[in-house]
């Protein structure tokens, strides 16, 4: 069976029963899509059975993928399962049946986004429980399953340790049956990778051990090996599991209700039964719930949440809004396009989504660990049994080299440690892969507000024949405004001792800036639209303005009775430690440091500038950061940065930086204000959002990559011994285990060491 997931203009993604766990046909589906012409990109991952094919938008291949498709599948491709707002959206905006006509309106074809996320949001239809108690009962089962071994394990330690007597150990007795059972998950793997996969790897050799050590008694070292599997399946599915669960919740609209126009009144009608073409009434202080365009009304709305620009902008008639954004000051009246799953947002949180599938965890060091030990214990074990003609001593060497303890623990260990300690400094790291490709990536890359700069802004510079005379009335006009800029100007004054007085009147201008009477004179304070609209020549102060905006900084000019007095620059508080952080990055190595922001172009720029930066990408969408990250990690990837595949970590905070975090190999969150999404989205979060921790971050990083390569030497070496004395009968089956809790000892007192790891100042 093959199902549409998702697919937008350039691209498609499936879920296909046929390639989970079948490289084979994997290969052959990546190869018949590579005969398409036009740019065709194929990612599969056999694990999930996710195909997803990338083209260049403006091309129209859509039809001609599914056309290379069908003949491979053998079976017609399915469209996206219609969400349960389709089934609502016949009851209209005002809940009547409209009939028929409506399901043209209502996009449930294949190229609807089906997100998983916005299915669930804001209701509990269509069977919401029935969805998530299957991944809920067999995490459970898993999960009480795992405690039946504990316990059975604590028995075992108890009787044979503190009791002094013998356990059972044979094929039939308890352990070897609760063994037997255990094993099932790792014997089915096993079989699948040799008839389906047809290829070898550790699962058969430690299968076949364990099958081994069963039917020769060892039923109590086989029980050990188990348990150790076990809990690493436990901790991954938990883990996964975890991830889903946010990926579900986020950008979830904290709106239960809006008003929609209906014959002339507004009536409150269930976010969650909104359709397209119902007009909704936005007023100062709401998210807005649609995408749409205005059909009346006047407002500042901050899209922050989309672009990450941090001043609010103004709308008006046939401008378009997006959902999420919020409205800061003014009413608008929007006619809704795009409801639920299909907003703006929704898309972004599919797209994650997938990003989110596709990421396989790079275990190129562990796997190349595997493979070689998976070579040498299979030639040791053969050569034992040829050159002694013993098979005690054969399965001897064969239990030392196929318990994964030594290798899971030389780095699970070293990881855990770390993790551990970095926690301790308000890092949260999620994966040990993140922390390894944060000491190797070579390109970094920033977002700018609530990153690089705190979301305050302040006032940078002020330009006019009598400071203190322009700040007494910009303070005094704007003193009762809550709007950011306002605040600013109010602290700067105040920070200079600048006596302030009451305005009698005020009027917010939108878009505009703030006209008030402040003891007796008429206050102007805006930008250069409001001087235009009120007449006022901008020239004296022209320099002066093309000056401060090519630094990047929001310009603010003060008039007084219709005469131009000076302009005020803002910009946003560069983040403490921002300069030294970048600094001591680009000298441990960094070799291309980019700012990614969806701010003004010249006000990324000019930050940019400031900070020295490699790179400049302004003005983005959350899609077009995901694809200036993808590019760059392509050239990464290419050896362009002097070093191929070394990697790209992207440095966010909110939820316009989401799909650019889970497109890079490693996202970073700034926690402390940042978004819940790029929160969960993100790989690392720093927890205070200190930007020095980056540093300390990619200290850590190396710090754990000698570690573990210092823990797998240890764990080689031991085995080797093993090897040694069991090929020559100096090695007890049941002794072959002693050379894993050496292991676990050693390889747990060096991993220690990092618990009290401090970066060099």
């Amino acid at each position: 069976m093959a199902r549409i997931r998702h697919s937008i203009p350039g691209r498609l993604r499936l879920s296909i029963a046929a390639l989970r766990h079948n490289r084979p046909f994997a290969d052959e589906v990546s190869a018949a899509l590579a005969q398409v012409a036009g740019g065709v990109r194929v990612r599969i991952n056999p694990v999930c059975g996710a195909l997803i094919v990338t083209w260049p938008p403006d091309r129209p291949l859509h039809t001609e993928i599914e056309a290379t498709l069908r003949p491979l599948l053998g079976a017609p491709i399915r469209p996206a399962r219609p969400s349960w707002r389709h089934q609502v959206a016949a009851l209209g905006p005002a809940g009547v049946n409209i009939g028929a006509d409506v399901d043209a309106d209502v996009d449930t074809n294949a190229d609807s986004v089906a997100c998983r996320a916005c299915r669930q949001t804001g209701s509990k239809r269509q069977g919401r429980g029935q969805r998530e108690r299957g991944p809920r009962r067999a995490w459970l089962w898993r999960l009480l399953g795992f405690a039946c071994l504990t316990g059975y394990l604590g028995f075992l330690l108890v009787r044979e340790h503190l009791l002094k007597r013998p356990v059972a150990s044979g094929a039939l007795s308890p352990t070897g049956l609760l063994a037997l059972v255990a094993a099932i998950p790792l014997l089915r793997d096993a079989w699948h990778e040799t008839t389906v996969e047809k290829r070898f790897t550790i699962h058969q050799f430690l299968a076949f051990s364990l099958l081994l050590a069963i039917g020769f008694g060892q039923a109590a070292t086989a029980f050990e090996i188990i348990y150790v599997l076990a809990g690493g399946r436990l901790l991954e599915l938990f883990v996964a599991e975890r991830s889903r669960r946010a990926i579900r919740g986020m950008l979830a609209l904290s709106i239960k209700d809006a008003w929609v126009l209906i014959d002339g009144s507004e009536v409150r009608v269930p976010v969650a039964e909104l359709t397209p073409g119902a007009l909704v009434v936005i007023r100062t202080g709401e998210k807005i719930p649609v995408d749409g365009q205005v059909e009346a009304g006047r407002a500042e709305v901050s899209e922050a949440v989309i672009t990450g620009r941090a001043e609010p902008v103004l709308k008006g008639r046939d401008d378009r809004v997006y959902a999420g954004s919020y409205l800061e000051q003014g009413l608008l009246r929007v006619r809704a396009e795009s409801v639920g799953e299909h907003t703006y947002l929704a898309r972004i949180a599919a797209l994650v989504d997938a990003a989110l599938d596709q990421k396989a965890p790079l275990q190129e060091r562990a796997d190349t660990l595997a493979a070689r030990l998976l070579t040498l214990g299979t030639v040791m074990t053969v050569g034992t049994l040829l050159l002694t003609r013993s098979l005690a001593r054969a399965f001897t060497v064969m239990l030392v080299m196929s318990c994964p303890c030594s290798t899971i623990l030389a780095a699970s260990t070293a990881v855990s440690a770390a993790i551990h300690s970095a926690a301790r400094r308000q890092i949260l790291i999620k994966g040990g892969v993140y922390l390894e490709h944060a000491g190797q990536a070579a390109i970094w890359c920033f977002d700018k507000t609530g990153t690089l700069t705190t979301e305050e802004p302040e006032v940078a510079e002020v330009v006019a024949a009598d400071e203190r005379a322009l700040l007494h009335w910009a303070g005094s006009a704007e003193w009762h405004n809550p709007h950011a800029l306002a605040h600013a100007i109010v602290s700067h004054a105040q920070a200079l001792g600048v006596a302030l007085q009451p305005h009698t009147e005020s009027e917010h201008i939108l878009g505009h800036g703030v006209k008030a009477e402040v003891d007796g004179a008429q206050v102007l304070l805006g930008n250069a639209r409001l001087l235009a609209e009120q007449g006022i020549d901008p020239g004296p102060f022209a320099e002066a303005a093309e000056r401060l905006r090519a630094q990047g900084l929001t310009l603010v000019y003060v008039a007084l009775d219709g005469e131009l007095q000076g302009l005020l620059g803002i910009r946003h508080r560069l983040r403490p430690g921002a300069r030294e952080a970048i600094a001591r990055l680009r000298a441990d190595g960094v070799e291309r440091i980019a700012l990614i922001s969806g701010d003004e172009r010249q006000v990324a720029e000019g930050l940019s500038r400031e900070l020295g930066l490699d790179a400049c990408y302004a003005e983005l969408l959350p899609e077009d950061k995901a694809a200036v990250v993808r590019r760059l990690r392509a050239e990464a990837d290419a050896g362009k940065t002097g070093r191929s595949g070394s990697g790209i970590v992207m440095i966010g905070d909110g939820v316009n930086d989401a799909l650019a975090l889970s497109e890079a190999d490693v996202g970073i969150a700034m926690g402390a204000g940042g978004s819940e999404v790029a929160l969960e989205v993100a790989d690392i979060a720093l927890a205070d959002s200190d930007i020095e921790k980056l540093v300390a971050l990619r200290a850590l990083s190396r710090a754990t990559l000698r570690t573990a390569d210092q823990n797998y030497g240890l764990a080689i070496g031991t085995d080797l011994i093993g090897i040694g004395l069991g090929a020559l009968g100096r090695l007890s089956p049941a002794m072959g285990g002693m050379i894993h809790i050496l292991h676990t000892l050693g390889i747990l007192a060096n991993s220690s060491r990092l618990l009290a790891f401090k970066p060099r100042p």
